[in-house]
């Protein structure tokens, strides 16, 4: 497995969408595939929704579950072995456990990693001690944990022999009320991947304007040719405009890259940022006419 996401605080679902969306756009890996997505409700309730193919975007999440204060997320390539719960377990009124790499592994005494860790929590143990105590005891065995509790508290970490692979990725935020944490590998670019799943998803908690965000594509969005490739936004980070300096941009109806890797992002009459990721759309008469799938008509900028 190669992302896990957990998050806490209002609005803590569209959190872990969030993190999981930037992956999608802007890593390189084995993502987009199986995805395993959980809530806990207000009356303590899990729940959960999963899919072979397609990662994140291929969910119907109803918006209760967007906005749910406790959720989590597993995602990896396709075609996992079912059930796909083993990988994101929870318990009614304990909590969540998600990870990477394999945290469904049985440890020492036959029992899954994430299901141990989610057993002590049952039993009291705080989610940042459930999971060291799970790493420790499991320094060889290939898994990562993130353990998120009723009340929100959270606990992450790596085995030590996780933690050797120079290709893990870790990032976490906390302000007291709000906190997410994410764990990924064999994904690429690392360390900043990992800072921008946190940036979108803290975005999505508490409305702060991080380094990494993400901009929308709506459909008859102007595209010109120009000396330079760069977008233009509004407050809202919307798209006003599209700028290419490829001359042969097309004029008939196609599929095509819109707004290239690297383009200037543009807001106010000043330069803000670049593009991190790309965006493809179907594109006639200078016009975007539409987004092959709807929840990917987002593109992510970096100051």
């Amino acid at each position: 497995m190669t992302i896990g996401v957990a998050a806490a605080g209002e609005n803590a679902g569209a959190a872990v969408r969030a993190a999981a969306l930037a992956a999608e756009l802007m890593g390189h890996g084995a993502i987009g595939g199986f995805a395993v997505f959980a809530i806990m409700d207000d009356a303590g309730r899990v729940h959960h929704a999963s899919c072979q193919r397609g990662g994140v975007t291929a969910l119907d999440l109803p918006d209760d579950w967007l906005q749910a204060r406790r959720a989590a997320l597993i995602e990896s390539g396709p075609d996992r072995p079912e059930p796909l719960v083993q990988f994101l377990p929870g318990a009614d009124g304990v909590g969540l456990v998600t990870g990477h790499r394999l945290p469904n592994r049985p440890g020492v005494d036959g029992v899954a990693l994430n299901h141990a860790a989610l057993h002590l929590m049952g039993n009291g143990v705080p989610p940042a001690d459930a999971v060291s105590q799970m790493l420790a005891a499991h320094p060889e065995v290939d898994a990562g944990l993130i353990a998120l509790s009723a009340s929100g508290e959270l606990g992450w970490g790596n085995t030590a022999r996780v933690a050797r692979r120079p290709d893990h990725g870790c990032a976490h935020r906390d302000n007291g009320q709000c906190r997410v944490a994410v764990l990924h590998n064999s994904i690429h670019p690392c360390a900043p991947l990992a800072q921008a799943m946190v940036d979108l998803a803290w975005y999505a908690l508490t409305g702060e304007t991080a380094s990494t965000r993400a901009l929308t594509l709506s459909p008859d969005t102007p595209i010109t040719y120009a000396a330079h490739d760069r977008v233009h936004i509004d407050a809202q980070r919307r798209i006003l405009a599209i700028e290419q300096a490829d001359p042969t941009l097309p004029r008939s109806p196609r599929r095509a890259n819109a707004v290239y890797l690297g383009s200037e992002v543009w807001q106010d009459g000043g330069r803000i940022g670049h593009t991190v990721s790309e965006l493809i759309a179907d594109l006639a008469d200078g016009r975007v006419t539409g987004t092959p799938d709807p929840a990917r008509s987002l593109i992510l900028m970096k100051e």
